[in-house]
């Protein structure tokens, strides 16, 4: 065998352990996104139920007419939209 042989193994050995090392960089990326997607989605559902109970704790309307109260009350329902719309 000749260097020109050996190189090329060598050279082929390397980029194996290199496209191997991307793959599995890859893959495990691919795992952490979908949870992070999962997590998403699960505090997207828990935003929208935190505003329906805000929204059923207050069907008549009284805590945003009492004016301590009320703008407490707006500011929360404010802040759970912005976040809701941030997220979506």
């Amino acid at each position: 065998m000749d260097a020109l042989h050996i190189f090329l193994i060598i050279l082929c050995v390397l980029l194996s352990g290199a496209v191997g090392a991307l793959v599995y960089a890859c893959v495990n990326m691919e795992k952490k996104v979908d949870q992070h997607e999962k997590w998403a989605e699960w505090f997207r559902a828990e935003i929208d139920a935190v505003y329906f109970r805000l929204k059923m704790v207050d069907e008549k309307n009284l805590f945003e007419k009492d004016d301590d109260v009320g703008f407490v009350f707006s500011e929360i329902i404010r802040v759970t939209k912005e976040f809701n719309e941030t997220i979506k």
